[in-house]
């Protein structure tokens, strides 16, 4: 038996209470399908337009944890130099690259 194609194939676009969204797919003419948590089917601009909403916070929350770990690289860094380790070692043992320094010209 071959698999279905697309053709053959009827989407269901679902918003789950906890926030969650799930395509699902059944074979044309099969009844609408029974959801396995609390949630409501939804056309497929709600479906599209929650799914962008939760790839945008997941975008967002890596950015906020690579900026917080990027900070606590920063104040290692900071400290080991404070505490009069060469810059190259504090690096080297913190993984934090500082900026280039960039020198005016007299």
């Amino acid at each position: 038996m071959s698999s279905p194609t697309p053709d053959d194939l009827t989407s269901y676009y679902v918003l789950y209470e906890d926030g969650s969204v799930g395509l699902v797919q059944v074979t044309a003419g099969a009844p609408e399908p029974v959801l396995s948590k609390p949630g409501r089917l939804v056309d497929q601009a709600e479906y599209e337009a929650k799914l962008s909403q939760i790839k945008a916070a997941e975008a967002q929350r890596q950015a906020d944890a690579k900026a917080a770990e990027t900070a606590q690289k920063k104040d290692a860094y900071d400290a080991l130099v404070a505490a009069n380790f060469d810059p190259a070692v504090a690096t080297t043992l913190t993984g934090y690259t500082p900026p280039p320094q960039i020198e005016e010209a007299s």
